[in-house]
Parts: C-alpha cells; sequence; structure tokens
C-alpha cells in the first residue's frame, strides 16, 4: 500500500474504478441482478446495497465526523443484507449510485491536505482519509467484482 495520494489521484482511481463497476453490472441483464448465489445468498443487487452502505459510511464520516458503524463488520454486513433484500432493485441501484455522486463530490471538496493526515477525523482509527476511501471505493469494487465475474462463469 502506498503511503499518500493526492486528492487528483485519488479521484482519478475511484473513477475508473467506478467505470469498470457499471460496466461489469451492465454486462448483467436487470433480470439476474437479483438473482441469490452471488456470494453465499447475495445477489448483484444484494452486493450494490452492501457498497452503498459503505461508500456512504465514509461519506457520514466526511460530513458528520462519525461513520455511525455498530457490530463487526460480518454483523454489520447481515443486517445490511437483511435491511436491502426486499427492496426493489432499481430503487438500490439508484441510491447507490447517488451515494458514490455524493461521496466524490466530497472528496472534490476537501482541502487536499485533509486526505493524507491520520488524526483529522476520529473515526478513521488513525489512518488517513484516503485509506478508508480506498477501501470502501476502489479497492472495495474489485473485490466483489471478482465474486461476479466468477458466478457468471458458472451460469
Amino acid at each position: 500500500m502506498q503511503d499518500s495520494i493526492t486528492k487528483a489521484e485519488l479521484i482519478e482511481k475511484m473513477r475508473a474504478a467506478r467505470a469498470e463497476w457499471e460496466a461489469l453490472l451492465a454486462q448483467i441483464g436487470p433480470e439476474r441482478l437479483s438473482e441469490p448465489g452471488v456470494t453465499g445468498d447475495w445477489s448483484v443487487k444484494d452486493i450494490v446495497a452492501h457498497i452503498g452502505f459503505w461508500e456512504r459510511s465514509v461519506l457520514d464520516g466526511l460530513r458528520t465526523g462519525e461513520r455511525g458503524l455498530q457490530g463487526e463488520v460480518d454483523e454489520i454486513n447481515e443486517r445490511v443484507f437483511h435491511a436491502n433484500r426486499d427492496r426493489p432493485l432499481d430503487e438500490v441501484l439508484a441510491e447507490e449510485r447517488e451515494i458514490y455522486r455524493q461521496l466524490l463530490e466530497a472528496i472534490e471538496a476537501l482541502p487536499e491536505d485533509a486526505l493524507a493526515a491520520p488524526d483529522r477525523l476520529a473515526w478513521t482509527g488513525g489512518r488517513p482519509v484516503w485509506v478508508l476511501v480506498a477501501g470502501n471505493t476502489y479497492w472495495h469494487y474489485p473485490e466483489h467484482a471478482e465474486s461476479i465475474r466468477a458466478w457468471l462463469a458458472r451460469k
């Protein structure tokens, strides 16, 4: 992992990974996005809701100074799955895309020095802000894209 990143580099990496993510989603017909079994019981729609949740946690942290996370990651992920599994596909997709748009906007508005400061925001746990952004965007998408591609290959 690199030590630091400029705001321009971060935004470029976010946009590039996002374009790849959207291209992958576009390969899957809408009728299959809600089909379970991609990762355990999760569908692509469930993965999108999951990604949106984690993007929103970073966005909330940037806006309010608090991420509002309670519990272990696996426990949180399970709650997110159950909270979103019956939501309409179009709603989940639209919400996640809007969260991403707002997160990108929030990053663009940050001062350059805010990204690297490990103690700027308490919720980062001593990590630079950019690491939390990366972990919930351009490092996160490929993690799930791999599962989706494997699922597509099995079908």
